[in-house]
């Protein structure tokens, strides 16, 4: 049989083609193991422990392993919801407030109004105070008011608390007492909704201490925050803006919020924008209150009196003879900082006085500041009106629906007679503080005569 040549050739290519994979085959049967040396592991020594009560300085040289601020999760559980209320050459998109002090609000009526407003997520400064009881959960203040609130509007609510007492008033409860006060009010919360629930201690109203700012017995309340694995807002000012930074220096796992009145933001906005430059873990948020600032004062604190009308009048002419200035003069007190920390800074209300929650105050105040966002270089808008929020503090809280608050919305306000009996009964001393069994007390005896307490924030 005769083979064509071009076949003998093929033929003779493929037998040593394979004699030469046989060969490398069994060379690599013979061949040794290698050797794979495992990298040397890197030995960190534990940090020392600091010290709960150490200046900020001296915490600071004793932490050898930088931490992390702690960061939301970017997954959305919540969907988005825009404004019915827009204004041509305005910023018309979300927001995200995130200095809300609603105490003297009615959830309802205020969720109507971020619903407008297209306020989507509110990081609440809510007034808690003593040691909340599962039986007592009111659906008009404290830890009842949060949880109630959070029920009906899950993944919109992060909820901070502070006593509810004022900065200076509470002042002197400042070190060993008030930490103690701020620890059990914060255990007692977490056994009821969860350790997840309350996000945030502030408001912590250090404008109005004489302390420094990281006076060892402020420290305590850090070291709260820290422990718990949770957010610290205060109130800074100028002449202690260098505390600030060994605040955050010392802490650098914590996440700081702050802001401030106009004129200290005004002395100290150099030195500010280097300590957000250098630091990850504070953050500044651009409130309506101080927006709506004229001839020294914030005008929504002005107008504010008893006569809730008169102040809603007074604060309405003023706004709409006096829109264009204000907006303009507050959009050159806040754009160097957002220009130079477009990822730092944030959008609030701060409002706090009870006619502000109208709305026609509350109405002008966001429409004030979708024209003070708008101002901004158009890349950095969303970010200021709820971007930066929502990536540092992510959405609201969702609770148990099983927990039970007695809703309220029905009852009167208690008069001075009834709240009088109450206090008389439970032994109510005349001061700021009470114990637990006397809270509890009068809780209960508030409860039983189906009466509501209003209490007024004292905000700045």
């Amino acid at each position: 049989m005769k083979y064509p040549i071009c076949s003998l050739i093929i033929g003779a290519v493929i037998i040593v083609l394979m004699s030469g994979c046989a060969a490398q085959e069994a060379a690599m049967k013979n061949a040794p193991e290698p050797v794979i040396e495992e990298a040397p592991q890197e030995t960190t020594a534990e940090p020392d422990k600091v010290p709960e009560l150490l200046p900020a300085e001296e915490v600071k040289k004793e932490l050898t392993i930088p931490e992390e601020p702690r960061v939301a999760k970017e997954k959305m559980e919540f969907q988005l919801i825009y404004p019915t209320l827009t204004y041509e050459g305005a910023y018309n998109g979300p927001l995200y407030g995130t200095s809300e002090q609603v105490g003297s609000a009615s959830m309802d009526s205020y969720f109507n109004l971020l619903d407008r407003n297209g306020i989507n997520f509110f990081i609440g400064m809510f007034g808690i105070s003593g040691e909340p009881a599962a039986d007592t959960l009111i659906s008009d203040q404290g830890l009842g008011e949060v949880i109630d609130a959070a029920q009906k509007h899950p993944h919109r609510v992060v909820p901070f608390f502070n006593p509810g007492i004022g900065g200076e008033e509470v002042e002197k409860y400042l070190g060993e007492e008030l930490t103690e006060i701020y620890t059990k009010t914060l255990a007692a919360s977490q056994r009821i909704a969860g350790k997840e629930f309350i996000r945030g201690l502030g408001e912590i109203e250090t404008q109005e201490w004489s302390a420094r700012h990281n006076d060892p017995k402020v420290l305590q309340l850090v070291n709260l925050a820290k422990k718990n694995n949770i957010n610290f807002m205060f109130h800074p000012v100028a002449s202690k803006i260098d505390d600030v930074e060994k605040i955050i220096e010392a802490y650098p796992g914590t996440t700081f919020l702050i802001h401030m009145y106009r004129e200290d933001l005004d002395q100290s906005r150099n030195k500010l924008i280097k300590i957000m430059r250098e630091h990850d873990n504070l953050y500044f948020s651009v409130d309506a209150a101080h927006i709506l600032f004229e001839d020294g004062n914030d005008i929504i604190y002005t107008y504010d009196s008893s006569n809730k009308q008169s102040a809603i009048s007074k604060f309405v002419s003023t706004y709409d003879r006096k829109e264009k200035s204000l907006i303009n003069d507050a959009i050159k007190a806040y754009k160097p900082l957002v220009d130079a920390m477009p990822d730092k800074v944030m959008w609030g209300t701060e409002i706090g006085p009870a006619y502000a929650f109208d709305p026609q105050v509350f109405d002008r105040a966001i429409k004030i500041s979708r024209f003070v966002i708008a101002g901004f270089e158009k890349e950095n808008q969303e970010a200021v009106g709820y971007k930066n929020a929502l990536r540092v503090f992510g959405e609201g809280v969702k609770v148990d629906a099983n927990i039970k608050v007695l809703n309220t919305q029905s009852w009167s306000e208690c008069n001075d007679s009834q709240m009088g009996e109450c206090d008389t009964f439970c032994e109510i001393p005349d001061s700021d503080t009470m114990t637990t069994e006397q809270d509890a007390c009068y809780q209960n005896c508030l409860i039983k005569k189906q009466c509501r307490e209003v209490v007024e924030m004292d905000v700045g």
